[in-house]
C-alpha cells in the first residue's frame, strides 16, 4: 500500500487528521464540527472515499473521542459518505470504525443512527 494522498484540516475549533495506520486509514476529529466545519469536513470525507478506494483499503478508523460536538449539517456529510461507500460495488467496499466517546451523548445517539443506516459496513466502539 503507499502512501496516504489526503490533507487534513486544522484550526482553532475543529480539527480532522488522516493517517495510514498499517492497512487502515485513521481519521482523527477533534474540536466542534458545527456551521465552519462542513466544507472542510465534507472535502475530506469526498477525498478519504477516494483514497480509501485508490489504495484498496479495507477498514477506516473514524475517531471521535475528542469531537466535543458535531451539528446535523456535519452528521449529513457522513451520510452522503456512507451513501458513496453503499454506491461502491462489494469488492472494493471498507468497513467504518468509530471509536466514541461513551460520556458524549450526542455521540450515541448520532452514531448508533449511522450504524443502522448501513449495520453491515459500520460499527462503533466505546
Amino acid at each position: 500500500m503507499s502512501g496516504l494522498d489526503l490533507q487534513g484540516h486544522t484550526d482553532r475549533e475543529f480539527s480532522a487528521v488522516p493517517e495510514l495506520e498499517g492497512e487502515a486509514i485513521q481519521l482523527r476529529l477533534t474540536g466542534t464540527a458545527d456551521m465552519h466545519a462542513i466544507d472542510p469536513l465534507s472535502a475530506i470525507l469526498d477525498k478519504l472515499h477516494l483514497e480509501a478506494l485508490r489504495l484498496a483499503t479495507k477498514q477506516i478508523v473514524v475517531d471521535v473521542r475528542q469531537l466535543e460536538f458535531m451539528n446535523s449539517s456535519c452528521l449529513k456529510a457522513f451520510v452522503s459518505w456512507i451513501a458513496a461507500l453503499q454506491e461502491t460495488t462489494a469488492p472494493q467496499q471498507y468497513r467504518i470504525t468509530f471509536l466514541s466517546n461513551p460520556e458524549l451523548r450526542w455521540q450515541r445517539r448520532s452514531l448508533h443512527a449511522l450504524s443502522c443506516f448501513a449495520s453491515d459496513l459500520i460499527t462503533v466502539e466505546s
